[in-house]
């Protein structure tokens, strides 16, 4: 039940983050929201390791491990995540999260081949329930804001007009995400099952399983946000240039509670409840993103999306039983 309560407190922190990054992405790139939280994290945990004087333990990780460690943050993060706030910028936060959340199917898939992990027919209700319940939310969120804006037809519902031009790339990058996220959660879990039974310290495995795994996604964000400057200069391009001191609060903020603090329990629940559990807990962010974006976009939910909310909740209970 511990992984399980750290998960969803884990979904809570990436749907609040990315609530307030959002906020942020007209003078953001998504790729430098990425680097910034990235930065933050990796400061985050460094100091953490300095302040319990455990460094060293960094150094009797084998190699083969390390490199796991850097290939999961290069699946999860540097594409999974970039994938998804570029798909987010364009589509919305609940439409993104909707379709990005089919990892679980990936998840499972890669868990079964791989992690010899028993097959049981709970997850399988589980992700049936919760993905039913994330589409009709979506369709919903998407049905509430056309009622609102109906001079704009980008959220229309058909699916012929959702698979238009400007569209088929952010979708597919929901995919990209969903596939990235799917691998890292699995490589995580066998890497840190591993790092425990080296150090013999288990509530150390996800603290230095993410000091590995940060500084070198870091560099790789780095790269891809010096590369993304010099295209912007050489096309004369002004945008993203100028940050105002709003945008860098909430980059500060959402990069302390979605990675620092995120990025800490997301690895700790994949530690205790498995890649399964937690992607399919992790489905239910939709469920976490509604009343935020109410309270902050003032936008409300129909009888419709409540059936989807009810549906979520059902899923995330079978896993818990």
């Amino acid at each position: 039940m511990l992984g399980e309560f750290i998960a969803i407190s884990a979904v809570l922190t990436f749907v609040v983050s990315n609530v307030i990054f959002r906020k942020t992405e007209n003078e953001v790139s998504p790729t430098f929201i990425n680097f910034f939280r990235t930065a933050i994290g990796t400061l985050s945990f460094i100091l953490i390791v300095l302040f319990l004087n455990q460094l060293n333990l960094i150094f009797i990780i084998p190699w083969e491990l390390w490199l796991l460690l850097i290939l999961s943050f290069v699946f999860g993060q540097v594409i999974g995540d970039t994938a998804y706030f570029t798909a987010q910028k364009e589509l919305g936060t609940t439409i993104a999260l909707a379709i990005s959340m089919t990892f679980p199917l990936f998840t499972f898939i890669l868990s079964l081949i791989f992690l010899n992990q028993a097959f049981k027919l709970n997850l399988v209700l589980s992700l049936i329930l919760i993905g039913v319940g994330v589409i009709i939310i979506g369709k919903s969120k998407n049905t509430s804001e056309n009622a609102k804006q109906k001079k704009n037809h980008i959220m229309d519902q058909s699916i012929h007009e959702i698979f238009k031009k400007n569209y088929k790339k952010a979708i597919g990058f929901c995919f990209t995400a969903s596939i990235g996220w799917a691998i890292g959660a699995v490589l995580i879990e066998f890497a840190i099952l591993q790092i425990d039974q080296i150090i013999l310290i288990e509530e150390l495995s996800s603290v230095i399983g993410n000091l590995i795994r940060f500084p070198f996604a870091l560099i790789i964000l780095g790269s891809m946000v010096l590369r993304e400057n010099y295209s912007l200069k050489k096309n004369n391009n002004t945008s993203y240039q100028k940050k105002s001191v709003r945008s860098w609060m909430f980059l500060l903020i959402g990069s302390i509670i979605g990675t620092s603090l995120g990025a800490y329990l997301y690895t700790e629940s994949v530690h205790l409840a498995g890649a399964n559990v937690v992607s399919l807990i992790a489905t239910t962010s939709p469920l976490f993103a509604l009343p935020l974006t109410y309270l902050v976009n003032k936008e409300s939910i129909s009888r419709f999306g409540f059936i989807g909310v009810i549906l979520t909740i059902l899923g995330v209970v079978i896993i818990l039983i």
